[in-house]
């Protein structure tokens, strides 16, 4: 709660319109994986905030490909372990750099194929919506 001293909270309009999106009625950010989105974000059409997508890819990304850091200074691998000297300021030696970013990009193509099918789906589904009248 904000106390008497501090400036009161301003919410500026959505870009192209005279009201913020909660005064235009637009849904709040359903969150990710059944955890309410932290940003209180509202979207246009009800789907997840830019800060949801990112998290959910992120958490994609971490299921996808675990890493396990080691102690010592030597690569984990990407696979199987490496044991060659890390990079300085990474966990990774630069060929187990060069395959982990080429399977974070293959993990990234799929994840994306998948949202916009199940986006495209849903969309389907609610068929076609009608404009309101701006006034």
């Amino acid at each position: 709660m904000p106390d008497a001293h501090s400036p009161p909270e301003i919410t500026l309009a959505v870009v192209g319109e005279t009201r913020c999106a909660e005064h235009l009625g637009w849904p709040l950010c359903p969150g990710l994986d059944g955890h309410p989105c932290t940003a209180r974000s509202r979207t246009r059409t009800g789907d997840q905030c830019a800060t949801c997508q990112d998290q959910a890819r992120n958490a994609r990304l971490d299921a996808a490909l675990p890493v396990t850091p080691t102690t010592d200074g030597t690569c984990p691998g990407h696979t199987s372990p490496c044991g060659r000297t890390a990079m300085p300021g990474d966990l990774y030696c630069a060929r187990c750099r060069i395959a982990s970013q080429r399977d974070r990009d293959r993990v990234l193509r799929e994840w994306e194929t998948v949202r916009d099918a199940a986006v495209a789906a849903a969309r389907a589904q609610e068929g076609p919506q009608r404009a309101a009248a701006p006034f």
